[in-house]
């Protein structure tokens, strides 16, 4: 026991020191009792008698003076004398960093904790806006970082008669329109940010004699439309933005004798179609937008032998279907649209001895089953449209009772779906059958006399 006692004051170190002291303490790496009191917790007494608080910040343990640009926050000076393990440990590795606990301003003083410059004396910015305030650095920062900082602007009394522009000078913008504005910053600008900044233009009264352009003559746009209007850009602009833009076409009246090619005539397109109608564009369009623009054919009276392919020759297809039908786009198009059309196949009289595959061969599938079925396509079509379509099956044998099954259980042979057998389901000795049905050569046709798969006693 007096060998391990001897031991441990001769290398405290080795037995009993829990982890590696700072860079700063290394020098008393054996001397436990430079900090430790025996048999008593580490108080602060020890650690005042190297760093003084008053000095922290200011000046090393070794009596020299730091640098300007390497002081740091000078709180130490408002604390208890014996706080000082309250935020510091140390066995914790050699970087002072992680000894350092989080340091919270709670266990300062209420003095100190209402004059943040008693500590951060070096952090308060020389601009000149810090220079103008007076109270406490609390009324915009928070104790956990200065920025983002919020200054209360409630908090400048009536009496101050202090504007935005008495410490925001600098921040004034030099262009036009701020130049011919007042310094009441606060008419387009809040006090928690300067963006978006909305101008309330009803503080502009009529008796000023302001325009729009007195602000915003550099604004106006420079193309023929803007120099054959009036100089009142509320007659289509709003005061919040300029667009959407919408004039009011109304206060161009009858007697003035305008007409929208008078503005407009650059917008006209240069198609054909363009070409042979009107320079009346409300023919065909609105006021408030040209798309989408219907045309009145009404318009076009029948005496004048107008058809549709006069004008739109040019938009009539190319395909067979087209070219085996009238000029006369009406018969399945509309005046308004071109689709979807709809031919009226009622007009094809049955003494003419058209089918439907005159005109829509090419619209025949070339699976196996169109290409075997000998019937026509409205067997199983309609002349309104192909799909949905509908087989007669019951034409050939009615699918009822147990024989609603797949095709394929009886039309074994994808590439025929003229072949079938009922020997999938109906299991019959060859030579059986072939007794029944000696009066009939062709017995594996079944459904010439089963026609729903009932036996037929007529033979």
């Amino acid at each position: 026991m007096l060998l391990l006692g001897a031991l441990t004051l001769a290398f405290p170190d080795i037995l009993i020191n829990p982890g590696t002291l700072t860079r700063g303490h290394k020098a008393l790496k054996r001397d436990c009792l430079a900090c430790h009191t025996p048999f008593k917790s580490i108080t602060s007494v020890q650690c005042i008698s190297c760093h003084k608080q008053n000095e922290i910040g200011l000046q090393t343990v070794a009596g020299l003076n730091l640098k300007k640009e390497s002081r740091k926050v000078l709180f130490h000076r408002g604390l208890a004398n014996n706080s000082c393990v309250e935020c510091h440990t140390d066995h914790k590795g050699k970087w002072t960093i992680r000894e350092i606990k989080p340091f919270k301003h709670a266990s300062l003083s209420p003095e100190l904790k209402k004059n943040c410059v008693t500590c951060h004396t070096n952090q308060k910015p020389e601009d000149k806006l810090h220079q103008l305030v007076k109270g406490g650095c609390g009324e915009c920062h928070l104790t956990i970082k200065w920025k983002p900082a919020t200054f209360d602007h409630n908090n400048l009394a009536p009496s101050d008669k202090r504007e935005c522009i008495s410490c925001h000078k600098s921040k004034r913008p030099d262009d036009k329109l701020h130049q011919s504005v007042s310094t009441s910053c606060s008419e387009c600008h809040s006090t928690s940010k300067w963006k978006p900044a909305t101008f309330n233009h009803k503080n502009l009264i009529e008796s000023s004699g302001k325009q729009c352009l007195n602000c915003h003559k550099s604004n106006r746009p420079k193309d023929k439309l803007h120099q054959s209007v009036s100089t009142n850009c509320a007659e289509c602009h709003r005061t919040t933005k300029w667009e959407p833009a919408t004039f009011n076409h109304k206060s161009l009246t009858a007697s003035g004798g305008k007409s929208c090619i008078s503005c407009h005539k650059a917008d006209r397109p240069t198609d054909r179609l363009h070409q042979s109608v009107s320079t009346n564009c409300a023919e065909c369009h609105q006021t408030n937008k040209w798309k989408p623009a219907t045309f009145n054919h009404k318009s076009l009276g029948t005496s004048g032998g107008k058809s549709c392919i006069s004008c739109h020759k040019a938009d009539r297809p190319t395909d067979r279907l087209h070219q085996s039908v009238s000029t006369n786009c009406t018969e399945c198009h509309q005046t308004n649209k071109w689709k979807p059309a709809t031919f009226n196949h009622k007009s094809l009289g049955t003494s003419g001895g058209k089918s439907c595959i005159s005109c829509h061969k090419d619209d025949e599938p070339g699976d196996s089953l169109h290409r075997q079925s000998q019937a026509g396509c409205g067997t199983c079509h309609s002349s309104s449209r192909w799909k949905p379509a509908s087989f007669d099956h019951s034409r050939y044998f009615r699918l009822d009772r147990d024989h609603k099954v797949s095709c394929t259980t009886c039309h074994t042979d994808s590439n025929n779906y003229k072949k079938y057998t009922c020997y999938n389901c109906h299991e019959h000795s060859e030579a059986r059958m072939a007794h029944k049905h000696r009066r009939i050569s062709n017995y594996q046709n079944c459904v010439r006399c089963h026609r729903n798969g009932e036996a037929e006693d007529d033979d």
